[in-house]
């Protein structure tokens, strides 16, 4: 048996219990987990059910990485002892994919060796943030710009440096790797919505430009319009908004236009509809099955991207152990949409 932290019932304060250790399927390994970090899809499981209402108990966590305990009896690409990180699954039918544990499975699919001069602290902050501005900038369901090397080039002309890219929540995890993944890509303009506070921070990932958050609207759609010299902009990336008036309003009237959202976004479809009736909203989800057929693909890139500095590691906080207080306090921070120090758990630490 091992610990486990449960979600009982939504928007309760979290349990601290015991279960099964899982075993591994074809296509999975098992790990020991080292560390798990907090993400704010987490807190909207706790507090709103997102993912696993119909599945409690059930388990948070999807950044995950760890030691290769057990293997199923099927060839695999992994071997016991291996140091991995990999993309755990709300969506499976039982916990065995969630980190907030102390044994979990992975699918090999979905989960990478941790490469030289890296630590599995360093990797657990990349699993669902990069799977999903990965989604937000190369999938088709995204902008499907080109994605960056080791991906093949691509066999249609595409001018990147002429794409202007608006980040709304540029100073968020996933905002900042939309940014860096931007200049890989060669994106030309880069533009942020973020704390000027984070304006070294964030030019120096890749954005051409910040625009202060807490700017009036007019404001901002003025500075946008200085920026790029036309009334919107074709591709915004909205990564904190549960409201989408604003983002909307920021989309050129002249061209389709695609607005991305990390919140679901039927509200947001249906006011596009009233305002750029001629764009397209998507709600990205930071899964193996979004960015299919690249998922393989994706998880042989991300640790080549780390490792030659083309995505930085962030900084993190860490709780030591199952501790319900401190993953409690690391699932609040993320509730007003402010900055935060994400929350990393060591499971095993006693």
């Amino acid at each position: 048996m091992q610990q486990a932290v449960l979600v009982t019932e939504i928007g309760k304060s979290l349990t601290l219990g015991s279960r099964a250790i899982p075993e591994p399927a074809d296509g999975q390994v098992q790990i020991k987990l080292t560390t798990q970090q907090v993400a704010p899809h987490d807190t909207y499981g706790h507090d709103l059910g997102l993912f696993i209402a119909d599945r409690l108990p059930f388990i948070l966590g999807t950044n995950i990485a760890g030691t290769v305990t057990s293997l199923p009896a099927s060839p695999s690409p992994f071997k016991i002892g291996d140091v991995v990180f990999g993309l755990g699954s709300p969506f499976y039918p039982t916990p065995e994919m969630s980190g907030l544990q102390q044994y979990a499975l992975l699918s090999t699919e979905s989960c990478a060796k941790i490469p030289q001069g890296c630590t599995p602290g360093d990797m657990v902050t990349f699993p669902v943030n990069a799977t999903t501005s990965f989604a937000a900038l190369f999938d088709v369901k995204g902008f499907g710009f080109p994605a960056p090397p080791p991906f093949p080039p691509s066999k249609e002309e595409f001018d990147a440096k002429e794409l202007t890219v608006l980040v709304i929540g540029g100073g968020s995890a996933v905002g900042k790797l939309a940014i860096q993944y931007a200049k890989l890509a060669g994106i030309g303009t880069v533009i942020a919505i973020a704390s000027v506070g984070r304006t070294e921070e964030l030019k120096a990932l890749g954005a051409t430009n910040i625009i202060d958050r807490h700017a009036l609207p007019e404001d901002i759609r003025a500075e946008v319009k200085d920026i790029t010299g036309q009334e919107g902009v074709e591709y915004i990336y909205d990564c904190v908004s549960w409201d989408y008036d604003f983002a909307i309003s920021l989309l050129s009237k002249t061209k389709k236009g695609v607005l991305l959202t990390l919140h679901p976004a039927e509200k947001a479809i249906e006011l596009a509809k009233e305002m750029r009736p001629s764009a397209r909203v998507q709600f990205i989800v930071g899964n193996a099955d979004f960015i299919q057929p690249h998922t393989k693909a994706f998880w042989e890139a991300l640790p080549i991207w780390v490792k030659e500095g083309g995505l930085k590691v962030g900084k993190v906080r860490v709780v030591e152990g199952l501790t319900l207080e401190g993953i409690e306090e690391g699932l609040a921070s993320y509730r007003d949409g402010s900055a935060v120090l994400p929350v990393v758990v060591h499971p095993n630490s006693i």
